[in-house]
């Protein structure tokens, strides 16, 4: 019985000794976050107590650490240390989408400025009603020559 007892008890020990603690701080404040949820691999959710202390199996692939303050992270083993730091949600970048100009559309750019910088010619014989009566394109040509001409005074200077 005594022995029996003895190899319950040691068998006990190797599983509480088999348990790692982590510590879940906010990374602003440094102070303990209780409350958050922490899943190692895909185990029965631990979470942390009022100091930010969580017990967590010695071997996993990863953990995933949640809160709704702080959002949700996942780290692989080799990552994972001693203490956890959590930035809250409001600190996180919004997603960014970066696009690029392909050379085939500077192209096409280029040709239309080109196109737009030639003056149109005029003979005495052309009549465009249309173009007379054409309020915006006489401002849109009296803003283009006044940005031609501030162009050719920064360029001389």
């Amino acid at each position: 019985m005594r022995q029996l007892l003895t190899i319950v008890l040691l068998a006990f020990c190797g599983l509480v000794a088999a348990q790692r603690q982590i510590v879940v701080l906010d990374a602003t404040t440094l102070q303990p976050i209780p409350g958050v949820s922490v899943w190692a691999d895909s185990l029965r959710a631990q979470r942390t107590n009022v100091e930010g202390v969580v017990q967590v199996p010695e071997r996993f692939d990863s953990l995933t650490f949640s809160h709704l303050k702080y959002g949700r992270e996942r780290l692989a083993a080799h990552e994972v240390a001693d203490t956890m730091l959590m930035f809250d949600r409001e600190q996180e970048l919004p997603e960014v989408v970066v696009l690029g100009v392909g050379p085939d559309l500077m192209r096409s750019l280029r040709k239309t400025y080109e196109r737009s910088a030639q003056p149109r010619e005029m003979s005495v014989f052309t009549f465009d009603l249309g173009n007379i009566l054409d309020r915006r394109g006489r401002r849109d040509r009296k803003h283009r020559k006044r940005a031609l001409e501030i162009q050719r005074e920064y360029d001389l200077k």
